[in-house]
């Protein structure tokens, strides 16, 4: 099974006093061991790159990219039908960045882990960190 880690789980990974850095710590041990297939977007490196320089700092925000090519993840391309999907979560009422990703995962067939519960909501496919 393949998966598009959220920037939720990144996110933690990166700042160790997050709920759930530990969680995501052991998602990315699964990811370097390669017991876990798992691709990125650009929007979800666009949200962490947000996030990260507002909550921690620019330093942190610009070292991202050097840590998601560290995991070898696989960064998607986001195409028409991509932006098309996405368009039609965004009048379910989801969040731009979470349109996106529901709509990447959808469009490469992939299921996304991370914490959201509004994935299950419009019937993405989604495995909680916890439980891994």
């Amino acid at each position: 099974m393949e998966y598009l880690i959220d920037a939720d789980v990144l996110y933690a990974y990166m700042d160790p006093s997050d709920w759930l850095h530990n969680y995501a710590v052991k998602v990315v041990e699964k990811i370097k061991k390669g017991e876990l297939k798992v691709k990125v977007n650009p929007i979800i490196i666009l949200e962490l790159a947000i996030v990260i320089k507002r909550d921690l700092s620019e330093k942190a925000m610009l070292r991202i990219y050097d840590k998601i090519k560290d995991l070898k993840v696989e960064i998607l391309s986001v195409n028409e039908k991509t932006v098309e999907e996405a368009f039609k979560y965004l009048k379910k009422n989801m969040g731009i960045f979470d349109a996106y990703h529901a709509a990447t995962a959808k469009t490469y067939n992939l299921t996304i882990i991370g914490t959201d519960q509004k994935y299950d909501k419009v019937g993405v496919k989604r495995l909680d960190p916890r439980q891994l």
